[in-house]
């Protein structure tokens, strides 16, 4: 970096020897920049409006530049801080009011590695968002985790949607952003239903434990005129004894019932509301 301007050099003299003090240039009405006796460059104020006010701050060790930090509202405080890392890696550092705090940290190739933010400025950082190579991998939030695949795209998220420490839901996804199946869990993390979605994300079938033994004893069919059929096996022997038939509205239209377990529904219950 070429400076114009003029360099004030003074002397102080220290016992048993001589050094330099810290000078200062202004090299332009929005510019000053600070060196040390050895004529390196230490801090350079930043004035880019040029409204007598140094919204920037940056700090240099070596010749390299080590920190930069912005007031963004002339309040006076630096709400964004740079640091750059010998390694060539850097953090990005942003207040927020009432303590809040994100960290954006880059690699070597400047390309996003990990983000860190801290919502409610309590100082733990309770959302994170995982990269590799600039693409995003994984969220972690207090409600759950969203992993992705190595395009960057979503394909699964395991939700604590109560926020007691438990994942109680996970969904699947496909294609870009697209849910395509959902899995209700258990208090002890077994399946109790699973869901599936068409293209459009309405659902298709649903499989569920109703009795919480680890078998699908209850299966529900969604069909493109809006009713649903539901069939029950609680004997769990593989043949459904109740099948059920409900309207777009939840009502129920018929029922019909093996009562012999020969496959065959031998009662039907005529229709109880209109479809």
């Amino acid at each position: 970096m070429r400076f114009v301007g003029i360099f004030v050099f003074s002397f102080l003299l220290l016992a048993p020897g001589l050094s330099l003090s810290a000078e200062w240039v202004q090299e332009s009405p929005g510019q000053k920049a600070y060196y040390n006796g050895r004529g390196q460059l230490e801090k350079l104020e930043i004035d880019a409006d040029k409204d007598g006010r140094f919204e920037a701050e940056e700090r240099y060790r070596n010749q390299r530049r080590v920190e930069r930090r912005e007031d963004l509202d002339g309040d006076g405080k630096w709400e964004r801080k740079y640091l750059w890392h010998k390694d060539g890696s850097a953090e990005l550092r942003e207040q927020g009011r009432k303590g809040k705090l994100q960290r954006t940290f880059y690699g070597v190739d400047g390309a996003v590695e990990r983000i860190e933010k801290d919502s409610d400025g309590d100082g733990t950082f309770e959302s994170r968002w995982d990269y590799s190579s600039g693409v995003l991998q994984w969220v972690k939030k207090p409600r759950g985790i969203w992993h992705y695949n190595k395009k960057g795209k979503l394909r699964k998220a395991e939700l604590d949607e109560d926020r007691n420490g438990r994942i109680e839901r996970i969904e699947y996804y496909q294609g870009v952003n697209r849910l395509a199946k959902v899995e209700e869990l258990t208090a002890n993390g077994k399946v109790r239903c699973t869901w599936h979605y068409d293209a459009n994300g309405k659902p298709q079938r649903s499989e569920e434990d109703t009795d919480g033994d680890g078998r699908l004893d209850c299966q529900r069919q969604f069909h493109a005129n809006g009713t649903m059929e539901q069939t029950i096996d609680a004997d769990e022997n593989g043949v459904p004894e109740v099948r059920e038939l409900f309207n777009a509205t939840g009502n129920l239209i018929s029922r019909e019932e093996d009562l012999d377990g020969d496959g065959v529904f031998d009662l039907r219950t005529g229709r109880v509301s209109k479809q």
